[in-house]
């Protein structure tokens, strides 16, 4: 399973949980949502399954985005603007504590406990397959 996959998984888990919960709060769409405020929390989700992950703040301070294997990622899969981002500083972490969004409480349990489920789940399912 490659990366584009458990960002796909991640970003499915998000919206079937966003239509149980009816949150007016988010958007519907993951991609909105994890590019417009909650780019951190789904950066802490994809951290999950790559410890290796680096966080990297755009550098207008607005999105950030995982480098993994000298690839950077978000929502919308792999991005190709490498140069307008930095490895994230102290500073910027301060930064994303005050200004950016974070899911709370229930959703974010459940939406954390639902990826991880899904991601290993989908795991076995193409170890099975490679291993016919």
């Amino acid at each position: 399973m490659d990366i584009i996959d458990v960002i796909n998984i991640i970003n499915e888990t998000y919206e079937n949980i966003y239509k149980e919960f009816n949150s007016s709060f988010m958007y519907s769409s993951a991609q909105i949502t994890f590019t417009n405020g909650y780019c951190y929390d789904f950066f802490c989700m994809l951290k999950r399954f790559y410890p290796n992950a680096s966080l990297m703040m755009k550098n207008d301070k607005m999105h950030c985005a995982a480098l993994i294997d000298d690839n950077l990622y978000d929502a919308t899969g792999i991005r190709d603007d490498l140069f307008d981002f930095h490895l994230a500083t102290g500073t910027d972490m301060e930064y994303i504590y005050k200004y950016y969004g974070f899911f709370k409480g229930r959703f974010k349990t459940l939406l954390t406990n639902e990826v991880v489920k899904n991601v290993l789940s989908n795991k076995k399912s193409y170890v099975k397959t490679l291993n016919k």
